[in-house]
Order: structure tokens, then sequence, then C-alpha cells
């Protein structure tokens, strides 16, 4: 499975009765990009008011997604973690370092921070979180077999 960051444009009611452009960020894990495209379009279209949504994708590679089931969780970090490991043998030890990113759900930072150094206990490697911040993914939609199976079989 591969993300994607889908950047969602559609107009949807502003809570006025009046009709307002929108721009929205969502990650979709999906088989490909015209998986986690038409996965969005359907879902987005039921808030759309005029017509389909526009959608604009890119892979990201997040390594791992800490989610909440939290109400008040409602925003996503991104965390650079960065294993080191020791490579080589005898004399020829030499430290490697490999960055990887992972996407946490949380109330505010601290709380981010938090469950990103729970669910790293324990790991084999030594690490560092190198940065932390907030983005601007609204909702994270996670593939399901069930909506494979739901889709025509393409002939």
């Amino acid at each position: 499975m591969i993300y994607y960051e889908v950047k969602a444009t559609y107009v949807k009611d502003a809570g006025d009765g009046k009709m307002k452009s929108t721009k929205e960020v969502y990650l979709v894990r999906a088989l490909n990009y015209a998986d986690a495209e038409s996965r969005m379009v359907e879902t987005l279209s039921h808030y759309s008011h005029e017509g389909m949504p526009e959608v604009e994708i890119k892979k990201v590679k997040y390594v791992d997604i800490f989610d909440s089931e939290i109400v008040t969780d409602d925003k996503f970090y991104k965390a650079k973690v960065v294993y080191t490991s020791l490579e080589g043998e005898g004399d020829n030890l030499k430290e490697k370092k490999v960055s990887v990113l992972m996407l946490v759900r949380a109330a505010n930072i601290k709380g981010a921070l938090q469950r990103l150094e729970k669910n790293l206990v324990g790991t084999a490697s030594d690490y560092f979180i190198h940065t932390i911040s907030e983005t601007l993914i609204m909702d994270y939609y996670d593939f399901s077999v069930a909506d494979v199976a739901a889709q025509p079989a393409q002939v």
C-alpha cells in the first residue's frame, strides 16, 4: 500500500447558507493514483454543491501512521525520525543514519510527541526525533479490502 496526499478543491456550504470554494488536504492509503483519486472524488462529491471536486495527488513516503480514536485529537503532525546504527565489522564500524517520516494524530504538538515516543519504545535501533510539525491534513482514509470488493471489476 502507498500513501497519497490529496489536495481537493470543491464548493461547500459555509454554514450561513452561502456557498464557499474550499481547499482541503487528505491522506489516503490506496493501491495506486487512480484508486486514491476515485475514492476521494466519491467521498467528497457528497459534500460538493457544484460538480465534482478537483483533486491534485502526490505520493508521500510515510513509514507509519499513528492514528487516534480520541475526538479531540483533530490535527496531524509530521515527524521526521532519524535511526542510527553501526555497520561493518571490527575496526571498520561506521555509523549509518536513516531518516523516515511518520504521521501522528493528536490534539497538540505535545500530545503528538508523547504518542510518537510511546510507539517507538522498544525499537531495535537507536533513534532521535529530528522534527515534528503540524500538517494541513484534514483526515486520513485507510485502505480496506471491502473498498476494493465494492468496486466493479475492470475488463
